[in-house]
């Protein structure tokens, strides 16, 4: 209304709700790209050009991918489920339980054989740490000090289980926006304080050993499940959603924008401690991206291959770190070229295709025979432990 009195028509922000039905696809697409950024960071050779390699590290913080997918789909099915907080919190810790603890723990037997360990190397706190998902509590008992590494990659794995030991809670708290917004502030501070009074922990360790340890735990990386959180919310938001979709922007646009970020983050050198750190910036930008390919997911970007990828990218995860050895073992048998300058461009490409497809093919078989089963056996489990709860309910009534 002008002085005038004259209504000036104001454009109106479409509505649009997020079907979580239709992201089942786009969520994988999620997965497939983590593991793919995850198993090219490790590929990285040390004779691969810097400009590239530098690029290539990245890959690393596919591991924040992963916790924002996690906890996105987690809130998902939470919201779906209208059980009593007990038996909604029980089934959720069985399921999660039979998803990801039978191959965890068959990894480290795996492990075991073929890295040859000695017996001498065996450290029982060590083993029970990674058993029960405490491992990155303690520099001592995660790897960042030497010693007997159970299962590569194992941090991520724990400290995505600390997650769930407290989801059921954050799940009954956060309920809105503004409560997931003071979450996120919340977890933004701890993860300062972390970093920063971190530094006067274990002094008989070294500088490098503590920055190691420090951003693996869990209080570091609380704020990746916090945008997590938050970017289900904004999935929610039938205004948010509504806000990007008039905007036309595409998943094609937005993954291109995510390949410029993370171009641009790596050349602005890696850091782990402030109130910026680089795991945190990858995290905000891959959320922004996540919410653009969940909303709008195109054939490109989410297309048969990446989610058939991230079907299976659990045991991507744990095979890989066994299959780079044998590629590069292989790499360097028969590889018939330079791998300097332009060449460990191919040396680097066609060593991530080649560990990609056994990978995958490894991976296949152990989601087939292992995973579904055990994930089946626990769905006959949280039914079993539904139907006693209601019984024991109907019994004290």
């Amino acid at each position: 209304m002008t002085a005038s009195g004259i209504k000036i028509p104001q454009r109106a922000i479409p509505t649009r709700s997020f079907q979580a039905g239709e992201s089942i696809g786009a969520i994988d697409a999620l997965r497939g790209y983590a593991i793919l950024l995850v198993l090219a960071a490790h590929s990285v050779p040390p004779s691969l050009v810097w400009p590239a390699r530098r690029v290539l590290l990245m890959g690393f913080f596919g591991v924040q991918l992963f916790f924002i997918a996690s906890a996105v789909t987690l809130l998902m099915s939470w919201a779906r489920s209208k059980e009593e907080l007990g038996v909604k919190s029980g089934r959720f810790f069985i399921h999660r339980f039979f998803r990801i603890a039978p191959l965890y723990f068959l990894a480290i037997v795996f492990y075991w054989v073929i890295d040859k360990t000695a017996s001498t190397d065996f450290s029982l706190p060590r083993l029970l740490s990674t058993l029960f998902f405490v491992n990155t509590w303690t520099p001592h008992l995660l790897p960042t000090t030497g010693g007997w590494k159970p299962v590569p990659g194992g941090w991520s794995i724990s400290v995505e289980f600390c997650f769930y030991f407290v989801f059921p809670l954050l799940a009954m708290l956060v309920t809105t926006m503004r409560r997931t917004l003071a979450f996120c502030a919340i977890a933004l501070v701890i993860m300062i304080a972390a970093t920063t009074y971190g530094q006067l922990l274990y002094p008989e360790i070294t500088s490098a050993q503590r920055e190691n340890f420090l951003y693996f735990w869990f209080p570091n990386q609380l704020v990746v499940f916090a945008i997590g959180f938050l970017l289900y919310r904004c999935l929610q938001s039938r205004y948010i959603c509504g806000l990007v979709a008039s905007t036309r922007l595409s998943a094609p646009v937005a993954s291109a924008c995510m390949v410029a970020a993370m171009i641009g983050l790596s050349y602005s050198g890696l850091q782990k401690e402030g109130i910026a750190p680089t795991h945190l910036l990858m995290t905000i930008c891959f959320a922004a991206w996540a919410f653009v390919v969940l909303l709008n997911p195109g054939r490109l970007v989410v297309n048969p291959v990446i989610t058939a990828i991230g079907k299976v990218s659990f045991s991507i995860y744990i095979v890989h770190f066994a299959v780079l050895k044998l590629v590069t073992h292989g790499m360097d048998a028969w590889w018939p070229i330079g791998k300097e300058g332009v060449l460990s461009l191919f040396y680097t490409a066609v060593s991530v295709l080649l560990a990609l497809g056994i990978s995958y093919a490894l991976a296949s078989m152990t989601y087939r025979t292992i995973e579904k089963p055990f994930i089946q056996l626990g769905k006959r489990f949280a039914g079993g432990f539904v139907a006693g709860a209601a019984t024991g309910q109907r019994s004290s009534v």
